[in-house]
């Protein structure tokens, strides 16, 4: 089988040299244990601070597949909990095979969406911006909500949900064509390119009654202009730190006098928290999906060879939704 390894520690931006196409026996299961062959790779950006040091999960050792979630079917079943053909996903690896504890693997009900979107929009992204909204920015109808990296697999519906709530949306992004996709598709209020020389100005002419909840998926500059300019009693949600995750040392923190000014709450969001609330979450985002009031897209990279290329665009901001591998089609 192939898989993709890792040849070195990135240092910095991420290299195509710092991974490696190998051909592997392919693994097979042992007692208790699932043979997966995975169709759907998971990029994501937790794999560049783990990478680094700064997840979680430790780091892999180099030469080991690179980790990640995936989607597949199950090949063999050593442990009798899924029938051959099963759809499955869980951290699986880049690779076209792999075995995994069979209570590591959770199943996926095809019949709700797409198998892909078991690592997307129903799978860890998906939960990400419904407890973000739901359990934190409790968006209320005429509030103010901004959203970072809404045109990405968790901006995207973050913004929605809060849409759905009755709330003015403003995302937040890196490109004018990123911005029309995100007003045009997602339906939000308004959208924003952080990247402009104006952002500051933009963003307060996009938000004239101040911000009242704050997704923030980036950190650093884009983080601090936002506290800036936050409503009394406003909400945070810290979920992400992409401004950061390629730098060898951390940047001094924001300046946080305009939070104690709102009497803000800054609240951060690990998503692995929130893991019981998988299956109502799934079903409320399958729901909206098939009513057409949830709307998702998918950046697809084809083939394993393309797993490093595409991971390394996702940090630099050039997907659309969310970011995966094909690895076969079934």
């Amino acid at each position: 089988m192939q898989a993709v390894c890792l040849r070195a520690i990135p240092e910095g931006m991420p290299q195509l040299s710092d991974f490696s196409l190998q051909s592997l026996p392919v693994p097979q299961p042992r007692a208790g244990q699932v043979l997966v062959r995975l169709y759907w790779l998971s990029l994501d950006p937790f794999l560049r601070a783990q990478l680094g040091g700064r997840y979680v999960a430790p780091c892999p050792p180099l030469g080991a597949i690179v980790p990640g979630y995936a989607v597949g079917q199950v090949v063999d079943d050593d442990s009798g909990r899924f029938a051959a053909g099963t759809w499955v996903t869980g951290l699986l690896g880049w690779a076209q095979y792999a075995v995994a504890d069979a209570n590591a693997v959770q199943a996926v009900d095809a019949t709700l969406a797409p198998p892909s979107t078991a690592v997307g929009v129903l799978g860890i992204p998906g939960l990400t911006a419904w407890a973000g909204v739901r359990r934190i920015l409790d968006p209320q109808p005429g509030q103010t909500i901004v959203i970072s990296t809404a045109a990405g697999a968790v901006g995207s519906v973050a913004g929605q949900l809060c849409k759905a709530a009755g709330a003015r949306v403003v995302g937040l992004t890196s490109t004018d064509e990123k911005c029309a996709l995100v007003t045009g598709t997602y339906g939000f209020d308004a959208c924003v390119n952080y990247r402009a020389p104006d952002f500051a100005d933009a963003l307060r002419a996009a938000c004239p009654q101040r911000i009242d909840g704050y997704f923030d998926n980036v950190g650093g500059a884009v983080l601090e202009t936002v506290l800036d300019q936050l409503a009394l009693r406003a909400r945070v949600v810290l979920c992400g730190l992409s401004d950061q995750y390629n730098r060898a040392q951390r940047p001094p923190g924001p300046n946080l006098g305009p939070v104690i000014g709102a009497r803000a709450r800054l609240e951060g969001l690990v998503v692995y928290d929130h893991l019981a609330d998988f299956g109502i979450c799934r079903q409320q985002l399958a729901g909206l999906i098939g009513a057409g009031q949830l709307h998702y897209r998918e950046h697809i990279h084809h083939g394993l060879e393309q797993a490093a290329a595409g991971f390394i665009g996702l940090l630099r901001g050039e997907n659309t939704g969310k970011a995966l591998v094909a690895v076969e089609h079934p």
